[in-house]
């Protein structure tokens, strides 16, 4: 599932391609995955593209806008005189048949070029907002991580609000927008926290640290293109893996030796989902 890094690299990519292209037309395969009249679509420019978390928003000269989700299988395959895939690839997404069985949306833009929303397991969508309804849609998600708003204090008083165990606050989306499992293991490891320690009962200076982490792993991921995992399904704009995944502290490397002090990497499932940690280094305090 594509997280905030991979999301970010699809919007960077998309900015460059088709910024200001203007949509001539759609073509829906999958009426599920698009929702909403494509008559509000079709003639319009693409203005502007912005991110929340992990959903990508793509701002239509109308006032339009239409929100991206690519969920579980979901990917963008852009085609102009070469082919760049974003997203969640298929085996046959990279071969030459396109539209494929995978598609389900594509968009046809002025200079020819085309964009391919593809979804294996049709979890994914997309739907037409007004800047009001996609504001009351979204009400829901916390701050964006890479919000100039999320700032220590926000981020410490969320903390002190529960006494759930820290990851699954840290993966919490109507508390902070845009955290994957990859980097809330990853920052927790950073800042010396064990995954199931009651985030109200870290200390601030630990908070600041954790506050720190967080910024540090998806930044760090979106300059390294996103991270490609064991399941090998996300791919950077040009096709190639994303390299973040060389750069994982404690995520996917249960049994090996901590980078820190060689204890052996242990795995345990917290709100169903894996975690990852060191025991000598992320002790319950």
């Amino acid at each position: 599932m594509p997280e905030l890094p991979e999301v970010e690299t699809v919007k960077r990519f998309l900015e460059v391609a088709v910024l200001n292209q203007k949509i001539i037309s759609l073509d829906i395969l999958t009426p599920k995955s698009f929702d909403g009249d494509p008559k509000f679509v079709e003639g319009q420019k693409i203005t502007k593209f912005t991110r929340h978390g992990k959903q990508l928003s793509v701002h239509l000269s109308n006032n339009l806008i239409l929100l991206f989700h690519l969920k579980m299988t979901g990917q963008l395959i852009y085609q102009s005189q070469s082919r760049t895939v974003l997203g969640h690839p298929t085996k046959d997404s990279l071969s030459q048949n396109l539209p494929n069985k995978s598609t389900r949306v594509i968009f046809h833009f002025s200079d020819k070029s085309i964009l391919f929303f593809n979804d294996q397991r049709k979890f994914g969508w997309i739907k037409i907002f007004t800047k009001d309804s996609l504001t009351q849609f979204q009400h829901h998600l916390g701050i964006d991580v890479l919000d100039p708003k999320f700032i220590f204090n926000y981020f410490y008083l969320a903390l002190q609000r529960t006494r759930a165990p820290i990851k699954s606050v840290l993966l919490d989306q109507s508390v902070f927008a845009g955290i994957g499992n990859i980097y809330a293991n990853d920052a927790l490891f950073l800042a010396k926290i064990h995954p199931k320690n009651p985030a109200n009962q870290i200390q601030r200076t630990r908070a600041l640290a954790l506050h720190k982490s967080v910024l540090l792993v998806i930044n760090q991921s979106i300059l390294a293109g996103g991270s490609t995992a064991k399941d090998n399904k996300y791919v950077r704009p040009d096709g190639s893996p994303g390299e973040n995944q060389f750069q994982f502290r404690v995520y996917q490397r249960a049994g090996e030796s901590c980078l820190v002090c060689n204890a052996k990497i242990e795995r345990f499932t917290l709100g169903g989902r894996g975690t990852f940690f060191c025991p000598s280094c992320q002790k319950m305090r």
